[in-house]
């Protein structure tokens, strides 16, 4: 009887340390565990980044244009890290830049946006960007997240940025379909063309005619 109980009890334990074993598990394959704290992490990484860039990589931040509107003063006035964008230019040396859009134009872009995690939750075109084969998409400057629109307004034609968004200028503290809350955004985006609204002052169409 005696040896009956004792390998009850054994087997008991077994039970139970393979139920945490699996729990465990489970928890390390999810990859937005500790969600939140980890993208303040990030972010936290990616300033310091910007402070302090690798030789070689050109690294800045733009402030967000809301608070830039409303007075707030970059270069005068710190402000917490979650109220800039941070970029990585990887523009080509040999690239001519172009006009820098306004709020009121829109733009063609190329872009893929994926999460600290690596994983890809938006994208204008699959595989490996061919300027031969994939095709841009237009967004109004201002129709877009506070972040990208904050990008966009600092970046000309013909650049290639790797743009870090704060879930404060992405999709806040609640989740947005299949983006979590608190989710930093980041994006790969290459900006082919500012197109003017039409009109007296079409600047798109003067420069077209000065062109032919």
């Amino acid at each position: 009887m005696k040896n009956y109980v004792m390998c009850l009890w054994g087997v008991l334990v077994l039970m139970c340390a393979l139920a945490s074993c699996s729990e465990d598990t489970d928890l390390s394959a999810d990859p937005y565990q500790n969600w939140e704290a980890r993208n303040s992490a990030y972010l936290d990484s990616i300033a310091n980044v910007v402070e302090n860039p690798p030789a070689g990589e050109r690294w800045t931040r733009y402030a967000n244009y809301k608070i830039q509107s409303g007075g707030g003063l970059e270069g005068t006035t710190i402000l917490p890290v979650s109220d800039y964008v941070y970029v990585k230019d990887l523009t080509e040396a040999d690239v001519e830049s172009g006009e820098t859009p306004f709020s009121t134009d829109t733009v063609l872009v190329h872009y893929r946006g994926w999460f600290i995690n690596g994983e890809v939750f938006d994208q204008s075109y699959s595989g490996d960007w061919d300027p031969e084969v994939h095709v841009p998409v237009s967004f109004a400057v201002s129709g877009v997240r506070t972040g990208w629109t904050t990008a966009l307004l600092h970046m000309q034609e013909g650049e290639h940025w790797e743009v870090y968004i704060p879930y404060t200028m992405g999709y806040g503290t609640s989740d947005y379909g299949d983006i979590p809350a608190y989710s930093t955004l980041i994006f790969d985006i290459r900006l082919e063309r500012v197109i003017h609204p039409e009109g007296p002052d079409d600047r798109s169409r003067n420069a077209l005619e000065n062109e032919e």
